[in-house]
């Protein structure tokens, strides 16, 4: 961890995160694109996308990704211990509801959703924007679930921006197209499209150093407005290393920023 990860990280105080923080989340509001779910007090936090209530209940915050512990022998990704002390210090002994924009349960039995947690100033907290703000997570959507993708961009490009977090790590930098070695294997990607073309299904994304070759899918092909030659582009989904050029997959526009 650099010297500027770990000042930062040594005055992420609860008092600070209730309120500082606070103030961005209480615009959430009556989260009229969502749908309220279950209440419960935050008992434990797994890691920094995943947090359990005193009722059992086990819970995937949705549209985000933390850095990934070590388990069975395999070595934690950057940032994952500190990922999980941010949202120990935002969300334990907070009262919290969920609340849904897509798929509610995956197929561990968790609830996938986004979670408003109560801070000491009884105003509201966005867990999820929360890491997502704070550099402790990076922006990860579904099909399914991406109704908050715009605003969490805003607030990841805002957090790297300022070097924030796992952004202040040389891991987890956007990766150019002659950058790829070592890569995580959910990567961001920028490059330049050089050549487009149609396919069934999806879209998949092939990178080279020269340049991004498209392959739209009729799924997705009404919403594929300014993907033309030319276009800089910021992709990110998991990188499939075992095609020849690497590439990948896009289920959906959430994962594709127009920069140019």
């Amino acid at each position: 961890m650099s010297g500027e990860s770990g000042a930062f990280w040594g005055i992420a105080t609860r008092r600070r995160f209730g309120v500082g923080l606070a103030l961005f989340a209480m615009g959430c509001g009556a989260q009229a694109d969502l749908v309220g779910g279950e209440l419960g007090r935050i008992a434990r936090v797994t890691d920094g996308d995943l947090l359990g209530l005193d009722t059992g209940l086990r819970v995937r915050l949705v549209e985000i990704e933390a850095p990934a512990p070590g388990y069975d022998g395999r070595e934690g990704e950057p940032f994952a211990r500190e990922a999980r002390a941010v949202l120990e210090a935002a969300a334990v002994g907070r009262e919290a509801r969920l609340w849904y924009g897509g798929l509610t349960r995956d197929d561990y039995g968790r609830a996938l959703a986004h979670v408003i947690a109560r801070d000491e100033t009884g105003a509201d907290l966005w867990l999820n924007g929360l890491m997502i703000r704070q550099g402790a997570a990076r922006v990860r959507t579904w099909p399914d679930n991406a109704r908050r993708a715009a605003r969490l961009l805003r607030f990841e490009e805002e957090a790297r921006a300022a070097r924030r977090g796992l952004w202040s790590l040389d891991h987890w930098r956007v990766r150019e197209l002659d950058d790829l070695s070592g890569a995580p294997s959910y990567a961001i990607v920028e490059g330049t499209v050089v050549e487009t073309g149609d396919i069934a299904g999806d879209c998949v994304a092939h990178l080279s150093p020269a340049g991004i070759r498209l392959e739209i899918g009729e799924r997705l092909r009404e919403t594929a407005q300014g993907l033309s030659t030319g276009a800089r582009l910021r992709i990110r989904g998991r990188l499939d290393t075992r095609t020849d050029p690497p590439s990948i997959r896009v289920t959906h526009w959430a994962q594709v920023e127009v920069l140019v």
